[in-house]
């Protein structure tokens, strides 16, 4: 596998929330689409309220295998555990790539932010469980979205991040 992930693979971020309620959202970003996978309340709780990321994924678990949230079966493809998550999920969502107006990245010192917004659609804002894959989600999305995808800073972040940096690890 390659080290360093291109826009042609998959991108698979979990442990994300909606603001409309406690839900775990799993979001597959194939080539093609988007799918995101709403599993409701349970996984969030069982997983301790902290999630990962996997990125361009060939096979689930190659990277290396998180401990929270809902984890890919062992030896399958991101394409069989999505089909295996849209079975349990309680509402699931495509988004062909082509509508994707704009992704933005929030970053804030207690929950980072990820914003999608499709076509004529307002923003939707789902929040990262673990923020320290910010940084890894941040280099994939800008390969894969290119000028749709933007980063932003809160004020109270980015004085953190310039004075205190060890605090927004």
């Amino acid at each position: 596998m390659d080290p360093n992930p291109t826009s042609e693979g998959t991108i698979v971020l979990t442990g994300l929330t909606s603001r409309g309620g406690l839900s775990n959202w799993v979001f597959f970003f194939f080539p093609a689409e988007i799918v995101q996978c709403d599993l409701g309340i349970m996984p969030a709780v069982k997983a301790g309220a902290v999630a990962g990321i996997r990125a361009n994924l060939d096979v689930v678990g190659e990277i290396g295998e998180t401990t929270y949230g809902p984890r890919g079966p062992k030896g399958g493809s991101a394409e069989a555990w999505c089909d295996e998550l849209v079975g349990k999920a309680k509402r699931v969502e495509r988004l062909p790539c082509e509508h994707v107006r704009g992704i933005r990245l929030h970053l804030t010192a207690m929950a980072h932010e990820l914003y999608v917004t499709a076509d004529e659609d307002k923003p939707r804002m789902f929040s990262l469980m673990n923020r320290s894959e910010a940084g890894e989600v941040r280099g994939l999305l800008e390969a894969r979205f290119g000028q749709r995808f933007v980063v932003t800073k809160s004020a109270v972040f980015a004085f953190f991040e310039r004075h205190a940096p060890f605090l927004m690890r």
